[in-house]
């Protein structure tokens, strides 16, 4: 009889290696909690001494991340290709220590920049080898639930840098998001290589060991099918381009840009999720949460700030961790679909909301209508949190043959994050040019759009081993097998 640690040792993987996106998810909520800081003349608060942030700054300031992020996966995937996903995901902490310093010795907006493009360096990075790591990891048991597990550790560091921010001041802030990233390195540095890394390095005997004690095992004979399949997965004679692990770095880049780009099955598994990650990021998921508290206090609702972001931090984080249930129980599909339509009526909501305050039809100083703002963030990100964006990157993790699986995902992290800048960049745009409600109105027809490209493009995998979905993209699978 198993004891319920060797039961629940691939999750304890899992939950490990995504808490390492609670560094990213304390520089998503970065903007919203410490750049009111850089306004106050007070230099306890404010690193900048009397500087205060003008509207340019702002802007680069949010969309420095963006930049810097760009070219984070890329690292990422050199480095999980010549080290492993383990080490891969364990430099990451090396990455936000320094970006964290950084923040602590900024005397300039110019070195602020500097600091946020850095620390959205280490976000790319971070996104693709935790990404990388839990999609190797997962049994078909558990991945509906592992695909979950990012952003769950997203969300938790959302709600920490909420909690934190408006209480104490700038130093402290990074020193503490600095300990949030040793930490993860601390409870991370137990956890084993990825089977399908070492079994693509000819490495059997690791890999059966690793295997061993991710599901708990204690005699080979228990895993041999699971290393089978793994062999099947990895190593595919079918390909027309073989991937051998003696060849050089170049040599595997080469190979795998031309199994992405020629192959039908690799080719459709990159289109949809890039098609995932562009509706993703259309929805304006971090420019809300990063300025979540400068949009209630335009809203002017009954709460303070502060603390309607602390409810929205809140509620994002316990539908992130309802993700798994709903995942494991509903369609990849249909939880897009619906949660896309759900998300374009709160944005509708929004738009009509601003639209009718503009025209004096909602004064200002009214207190009957003050609540629908809130609410609707509330439902969106419910609705995002809940369905939306673990169904998508679940569907992403899942989608790569094992071959192409770095170079595509890296792929699809540089496109989230150059398409998270054109969206914070345009949302501005408009704002500024025609008015918030207009914005709203531009981000309903793009879940609305998300909607379209989910019910025509994304294929369904839940009950599916990653062989059957590698099946099923290249047209050889036409029957939709359950477990």
């Amino acid at each position: 009889m198993k004891s319920l640690t060797e039961r629940y040792c691939e999750l304890l993987a899992g939950a490990t290696a995504s808490f390492a996106t609670a560094s990213l998810g304390c520089s998503i909520a970065w903007p919203t909690s410490v750049l009111p800081k850089l306004t106050s003349p007070s230099p306890k608060d404010n690193p900048l001494g009397a500087t205060l942030l003008h509207h340019d700054a702002r802007m680069w300031i949010d969309t420095a991340p963006a930049i810097g992020g760009i070219v984070g996966p890329l690292v990422a995937c050199w480095m999980a290709d010549r080290k492993g996903r383990r080490i891969a995901l364990l430099f990451s902490t090396a990455l936000y220590v320094v970006s964290w310093m950084l923040f602590l010795l900024v005397a300039s907006v110019e070195q602020l920049i500097v600091a946020r493009a850095t620390c959205g360096f280490a976000n790319g990075y971070v996104l693709l080898a935790a990404t990388l790591y839990i999609a190797e990891i997962a049994s078909d048991r558990y991945r509906d639930m592992l695909g979950c597990f990012l952003q769950i550790g997203t969300t938790f560091g959302i709600l920490y840098v909420y909690c934190l921010g408006p209480y104490v001041n700038f130093q402290i802030v990074h020193a503490l998001c600095c300990a949030q990233s040793i930490l993860f390195c601390v409870l991370f540095v137990y956890m084993p290589e990825t089977p399908a890394y070492l079994i693509s390095r000819g490495r059997y005997r690791q890999a059966i060991e690793s295997l061993l004690f991710l599901r708990g095992s204690n005699h080979d004979s228990e895993v041999r099918d699971e290393l089978d399949e793994l062999v099947r997965y990895t190593v595919r004679p079918s390909c027309k381009t073989s991937y051998y692990y003696q060849d050089s770095v170049l040599q595997r880049v080469t190979k795998q840009l031309l199994m992405l780009f020629t192959d039908r099955t690799n080719g459709k598994a990159l289109l949809i999720s890039l098609g995932l990650v562009v509706c993703q990021q259309w929805t304006y998921i971090d420019g809300i949460l990063g300025s979540c508290t400068q949009f209630f206090a335009k809203a002017t609702t009954t709460i303070r700030p502060e603390h309607a972001t602390i409810i929205l931090g809140g509620v994002q984080f316990f539908f992130s961790c309802l993700s798994p249930l709903i995942l494991g129980r509903f369609a990849r599909r249909s939880i897009l679909m619906f949660a896309a339509i759900g998300m374009a009526l709160a944005f509708v909501t929004l738009a009509i909301y601003f639209q009718l305050r503009k025209a004096g039809v909602l004064p200002h100083d009214t207190l009957s209508f003050h609540w629908i703002p809130l609410i609707a963030a509330l439902a969106f990100v419910a609705l995002y949190n809940g369905g939306f964006g673990p169904a998508a990157w679940a569907l992403v993790m899942e989608l790569f043959a094992h071959q192409v699986k770095p170079l595509g995902l890296s792929f699809s992290v540089s496109c989230l994050l150059l398409c998270d800048f054109v969206v914070l960049r345009l949302f501005s745009f408009v704002t500024d040019s025609v008015g918030l409600e207009w914005a709203f109105w531009m981000l309903a027809v793009a879940c609305t759009l998300a909607f379209g490209f989910s019910c025509l493009c994304v294929i369904e995998t839940r009950g599916l081993t990653l062989c059957v979905i590698q099946e099923r993209l290249g047209g050889t699978n036409k029957v939709l097998s359950t477990r």
